[in-house]
């Protein structure tokens, strides 16, 4: 098949692939995932190259090949991008890596043998010049359901490895945005795959005629789900682009507790250590973040003696506008709020009371990030609710 997509469309969009599949050669080629993700869009990029008319014409008057047989390689060059992401899944698994390498030979040997099934079938119509769409026949039925079962194959394995990772509880809204597009392009991959020989065979019977859809729609939904999936191998790149530039979850969240642990410094000076020398830069490293998290823990400690309950009437007025699920969150603001005014007041400590001390329930750094974040949303309310009462609102 040849590409309908404009010149001036699908040439930058071209360009865009190359330089994907290059720039993660260089840079995005150390695992074994990433090799097999690699060898997928490069085989992509080589199909949607042979699809081009000025390529098949160039081939063409080069006597290299005919425009039939160039459009032929392109789509077997296909059934191996199928088989190189059937490897990628694979590792997805997390299967030994021996078990990996022992199925990957196997999708090879199979992505071989459907390319010279593929090629005999679509002999007649190779022969006759014609496209399988245009050419017709049961040689051409044959020859897209030899083609497609591979694709198939992937679509089905794709979809199932998105759907896992779209349930995956620790799964953050970037991989489940990645998982829902892979599930986008693996339902596009299979529905636009297993419609090519059942509505040829359908033709053939005579029950329907659909030769001309076909042929708009082959003209531009591989190049379209490639597209697609370069769109996504691309996200490595933007990923680094946004931590560069400090915008990536880490940096994010420590800038997010600065005024808390701004204040945590001043009331508690103590707290107040550096384990390196000021990060100078946006982008924030979780050192970073563990240092925040752990001075403003310590600082919180410091406080104990001067937390006092607040009152159901105090906790009530100050909550009145708060969503029930962080009306708990507040209020260990306002107690915080109040022990450093306590402490900056100059109140006498008293013993701890560990029933209105804040505690901790995290095990690792992320969670301990979570729960001052909840805290740190409703600090500046707190902090001004200390001698006074405002009315809180539902978007911080």
């Amino acid at each position: 098949m040849t590409a309908t997509v404009p010149a001036i469309l699908a040439w930058p969009l071209l360009a865009f692939m190359a330089a994907v599949v290059g720039l993660r050669y260089v840079f995005f080629n150390h695992s074994q995932w990433e090799r097999y993700l690699n060898h997928t869009l490069a085989f992509m990029l080589a199909s949607n190259l042979i699809r081009e008319q000025a390529v098949q014409d160039t081939l063409a008057s080069a006597g290299i090949m005919t425009v039939t047989t160039a459009q032929q390689i392109s789509l077997a060059l296909m059934i191996f991008t199928a088989a190189e992401f059937m490897g990628f899944i694979t590792m997805w698994a997390q299967l030994s890596a021996q078990e990996v390498r022992r199925r990957q030979r196997y999708h090879r040997l199979a992505a071989v043998v459907l390319a010279a099934g593929f090629f005999l079938a679509a002999t007649p119509a190779r022969n006759a010049g014609q496209t399988l769409e245009v050419y017709g026949g049961w040689s051409s039925v044959l020859a897209w359901a030899v083609y497609v079962l591979l694709l198939c194959v992937l679509a089905v394995q794709l979809m199932i490895m998105c759907l896992r990772e779209l349930r995956r509880p620790t799964a953050r809204r970037p991989e489940r945005l990645v998982a829902a597009s892979g599930l986008m392009i693996g339902l596009s991959i299979g529905i636009t795959s297993i419609e090519a020989p059942i509505l040829a065979a359908l033709e053939e019977l005579g029950w329907l005629y659909s030769r001309d859809y076909r042929i708009t729609l082959h003209g531009f939904i591989f190049f379209s789900e490639s597209v697609g999936a370069n769109f996504l191998a691309a996200m490595p790149f933007v990923l680094a682009a946004f931590a560069r530039s400090g915008y990536d979850v880490t940096s994010r969240h420590w800038r997010r507790l600065q005024p808390l642990r701004d204040t945590m410094i001043t009331a508690v000076p103590e707290a107040a250590f550096e384990l390196r020398a000021p990060n100078p830069s946006r982008r924030k490293t979780s050192l970073d973040l563990h240092q925040t998290t752990v001075q403003i823990r310590d600082a919180i400690l410091q406080l104990r003696p001067y937390f006092r309950d607040v009152s159901p009437a105090e906790a009530e007025d100050f909550t009145t506008h708060v969503p029930a699920r962080h009306r708990q969150d507040a209020i260990d603001a306002l107690q915080l709020a109040r022990a450093v005014q306590a402490k900056a007041a100059g109140t006498p400590p008293a013993l701890i009371d560990a029933s209105v001390v804040l505690n901790s329930r995290s095990t690792n750094l992320d969670e301990e990030t979570a729960e001052l974040l909840r805290l740190a949303r409703w600090w500046p309310h707190a902090e001004a609710a200390a001698t006074r009462q405002p009315e809180m609102s539902e978007h911080p």
